[in-house]
């Protein structure tokens, strides 16, 4: 059998018009800057740098861009999703809420995906996204603490951003992994000095935050690098992970501590089952409810907030006198995509998931250097984002799909080297090699 393939680490490329497009995308879809900072009239250039960038792709006639050897199975599962959203408008408690979240958020998201992943060229693209993703988790972090306040449990607390302090601590989480592989690079001074400012940066408005779904995400996270990460020695992994925690202990607030302290008193807390009819035990009690009751096709995508205003029997009594039910977001991503699009709706974003896993350690048997440091890195993301998941209303996240393309443009990169040789030009987008059905996904370098 022959030797693990070694995806060329030394490539170096340019920016171009398609990576500046995609950037700006990132910044747009991702990180939603348009909404966090106060007094930026960008109504409509969302869609517009997504547009653009759809072009530019269409146009490029690099050969080693195209949508063939993308992994099958993770691109199959996203786009059953889109066709799950697109199925439930009809049938939606607001149908124009579903299509409008269809056409101006989620078909976006899953296209970046696809863009992202098509573009890459080699390793050297796939860290400049790392980098981006850093910029703009610390550009959002920043924007937010601009807008928040403290509120009277010692936490931020802020109603005016797109993302509320619990999923800021979610992209936290996911992408402090990226700050240990950028710096493991031989990466120079002016850059490892951005990184340990940005480590600090992000570790102490963690501690803000005050999210206990963060904090368990964190651990998690830290147990994967602790154990599982080979990209550096025993002793630098341990010394890497300490300094992540002595920061957290140094940085974080008492008041924080006694927070997450709750964490091992779950009975006594107002999200346990019964203390209390808007807290989460409850929701999920009335997500599963919704799923079960609409199995097919769930109540609408994006309608589980009016579903718990309308549906839930706590509703129903309430509307009775006249009176209206808090309508709350469903804290768990896999019970608000079960609700929202029905039982195919939760197996579907499970299958994703359990894909982006599965290639991302096909990337790790089957190749060797950079590459297989990298797919170990993505995949400390991944499961931070799957552990904050389960507390957090994030199953059509930008976020995870942006992630997403970064291991798909892996893969394609260590297929390519596993093959031998580049992949055959383009000669248009929906020409041959560049349309669907998309070839496999990691060839076996033993071929």
């Amino acid at each position: 059998m022959a030797a693990p393939a070694a995806a060329p680490a030394t490539q170096r490329f340019r920016w171009d018009a398609l990576q500046v497009a995609l950037l700006v995308v990132l910044f747009l879809q991702v990180w939603r800057i348009q909404l966090l900072v106060r007094g930026l009239p960008l109504f409509g250039l969302p869609i517009l740098a997504t547009a653009a960038a759809a072009v530019l792709f269409a146009l490029d006639r690099d050969r080693r861009r195209r949508l063939g050897r993308l992994d099958q199975s993770v691109v199959r599962f996203a786009l059953a999703i889109v066709v799950l959203v697109a199925l439930s408008i009809p049938g939606a408690l607001t149908p124009g809420r579903s299509l409008a979240f269809l056409l101006k958020d989620y078909a976006r998201s899953v296209l970046l995906m696809l863009l992202i992943a098509a573009s890459v060229r080699g390793l050297a693209d796939v860290r400049r996204f790392a980098w981006v993703q850093i910029v703009g988790v610390s550009l959002c972090a920043l924007a937010i603490l601009t807008h928040a306040e403290v509120g009277s449990e010692g936490r931020l607390s802020t109603e005016a951003t797109y993302y509320d302090v619990n999923d800021l601590a979610t992209l936290i989480v996911c992408t402090l992994p990226l700050v240990l592989y950028l710096w493991r690079r031989p990466t120079r001074w002016p850059g490892r000095l951005a990184l340990a400012a940005a480590t600090v940066f992000l570790i102490t408005t963690l501690g803000e935050t005050g999210s206990r779904g963060g904090f368990l995400g964190f651990v998690v996270v830290a147990g994967y690098l602790l154990l599982r990460f080979q990209g550096i020695s025993r002793t630098k992994r341990v010394g890497a992970v300490a300094l992540l925690v002595v920061l957290l202990m140094g940085l974080a607030s008492d008041r924080y501590f006694e927070r997450i302290e709750t964490i091992l008193h779950p009975t006594g807390d107002y999200n346990w089952s019964g203390k209390s009819e808007t807290g989460r035990v409850e929701i999920w009690k009335r997500g599963v409810e919704y799923m079960l009751s609409h199995p097919a096709l769930g109540v609408g995508a994006a309608n589980f907030e009016r579903a718990e205003g309308t549906l839930s029997p706590e509703a129903r009594e309430r509307q009775r006198y006249g009176r209206s039910f808090r309508w709350s977001t469903a804290h768990n991503s896999f019970i608000q995509i079960g609700a929202e699009l029905g039982v195919f709706g939760v197996i579907f974003l499970v299958a994703l998931v359990v894909d982006g896993f599965r290639m991302l350690g096909r990337i790790r048997r089957w190749s060797a250097g950079e590459a297989a440091v990298l797919a170990q890195v993505l995949t400390a993301c991944l499961v931070g984002f799957v552990v904050t998941a389960l507390f957090l209303s994030q199953a059509y996240s930008a976020y995870l799909y942006a992630l997403l393309g970064m291991c798909l443009g892996l893969s394609r990169v260590v297929s390519a080297a596993a093959a031998g040789s580049p992949p055959p030009a383009r000669p248009g987008v929906w020409g041959p090699g560049g349309a669907f059905p998309l070839a496999g996904g990691i060839s076996s370098p033993s071929r």
